[in-house]
């Protein structure tokens, strides 16, 4: 049975207008923070709790690369996005590409004017800017709520939580708690002393201590659930943010994991294999290089379609090569080097390993590995809750949970993360009306054409 969940929020902008300095601001008003008396955070993502508010989880991703890997044949990890917009910059690059992954995702966002306490502020000049990105505001007669705020002085915070709030409220994000688990890697590396970690976030079912987990195969045993304090967890439920200890491989950030076992088919449905889209990285690499400065400037000049696993400076390691492995990513490395061993289990394992000491060489390798973009996308996600009969024909009662669905859409029913077929409408229907279209929220009964045996529990996605 699905029930509201905290909504899941998602923060994206220009380098350097804010956003790290406001999830640091959010982690420190958390009141769960204070009590536990402000323990180093264990895992970048964390669930806000403060006075009188429902909880709000904040998922911290490493880029867009990161946050379109999560959005798989429709599966949209976050419910809300913050866009985060300096008041002295103003609009830049990389604020129009992360308006256009919003607008994409399809997901309700508010702009976060930052920096409201440093000279130069200016407010209104952003929303003019703003509207050239077909952002039209409140304040200039449009539907996108903008807050001003500082994250040094917390001057506008609480007005960007009621907002969550009050976007969070017009439409409750909802899971299925007992239903099969589905956990959504945002991060993953591997430990020295702990072995394989992952970060995840919970997006329906139960994570819980002491049972398997599957991709495409066992890959192991929750030992220990983490949250973001470091506190241990006997179970952990939708929206709620945890680290894994415990597993046998390093899962690919944006995967799912399931606690059901599932079929190498049922990951191309799976944000593990991700269907290609204008928003989906075509290319896992692991970065290394000799300094950060390098790092920096070649972090920022990746070509759309290349989703960074991991980077750092230094030679490249044992464990670069295991997580590349683990993640089906090649390594790219700059003015570093690589021992004879790191050789060797490179070319055991498989793993393609390139160095370079010039940049443009290097970028011009990795845009010469880019696939065409494929342009099929998922619009729609609903579950299955019922099912009965009218006429002899089986129905299926549903509830559209994410996007929406149109009655000449392609559909692909999909049961524990594994995909049993693909059909059409015969018939859609809302009440006792025939109807053509079905947005978030509502309910409505099916029949397949070509018939699927379909049963409670199982989703079904729309793609075009």
């Amino acid at each position: 049975m699905l029930k509201n969940r905290p909504p899941i929020v998602v923060i994206l902008g220009h380098v350097d207008h804010g956003k790290t300095t406001l999830l640091d601001y959010l982690r420190k008003s958390n009141v769960a923070a204070r009590e536990a008396g402000g323990i180093t955070q264990h895992i970048k993502s964390f669930q806000l709790t403060t006075d009188n508010r429902q909880p709000i989880t904040f998922i911290d991703t490493p880029g867009h690369a990161a946050f379109s890997q999560m959005r798989s044949r429709g599966s949209l990890l976050a419910d809300i996005a913050i866009l985060v917009v300096a008041g002295g910059d103003g609009v830049m690059p990389q604020t129009k590409e992360s308006i256009q992954f919003i607008k994409s995702a399809g997901i309700s966002f508010i702009v976060a004017i930052t920096k409201s306490d440093l000279p130069g502020f200016n407010a209104d000049h952003v929303k003019t800017q703003l509207t050239e990105s077909d952002v039209i505001v409140e304040d200039l007669g449009g539907e996108v709520p903008a807050v001003s705020v500082s994250a040094k002085n917390g001057e506008g915070i609480a007005d960007l939580l009621e907002t969550i709030d009050l976007l969070a409220g017009m439409n409750p994000p909802q899971a299925d708690p007992q239903g099969v688990l589905e956990a959504v890697v945002l991060e993953s590396r591997l430990d020295n002393h702990k072995g394989p970690l992952a970060a995840v976030v919970v997006r329906s079912g139960q994570l819980i201590t002491g049972k398997h987990l599957y991709m495409d195969k066992n890959i192991g045993k929750v030992r220990a659930l983490l949250d973001w304090e470091g506190r241990q967890l006997a179970s952990a439920g939708p929206s709620l943010p945890v680290e894994i200890l415990g597993l046998s491989t390093v899962p690919p950030v944006g995967s799912i994991i399931s606690d059901h076992p599932v079929t190498a088919e049922s990951t191309s449905s799976s944000l593990s294999a991700p269907l290609p889209t204008a928003l989906n990285p075509l290319l896992n690499i692991v970065l290394k290089t000799d300094v950060l400065g390098s790092l920096e400037a070649l972090s920022s000049a990746l070509p759309t379609g290349v989703n960074m696993v991991s980077s750092g400076t230094g030679d490249v390691t044992e464990s670069d090569v295991l997580q590349a492995k683990a993640s089906s990513a090649r390594i790219y490395g700059f003015n570093v080097k690589t021992s004879s061993s790191v050789v060797k289990l490179a070319s055991v394992e498989k793993v393609p390993l390139s160095l370079h000491r010039v940049i443009y060489e290097l970028l011009e390798d990795i845009e010469s590995r880019i696939s065409p973009v494929v342009t099929e996308v998922v619009t729609g996600r609903a579950q299955i809750l019922a099912e009965f009969k009218i006429d002899k024909e089986r129905v299926a009662g549903c509830k559209c949970t994410e996007g929406e669905f149109n009655k000449s859409d392609s559909l692909q029913l999909l049961r524990g993360g594994q995909t049993l077929g693909s059909t059409r409408f015969k018939s859609l229907r809302s009440g006792k009306s025939s109807v053509s279209h079905i947005k978030t929220g509502a309910e409505f009964g099916v029949v397949f054409s070509p018939y699927l045996d379909f049963k409670p529990g199982d989703n079904i996605i729309a793609v075009k």
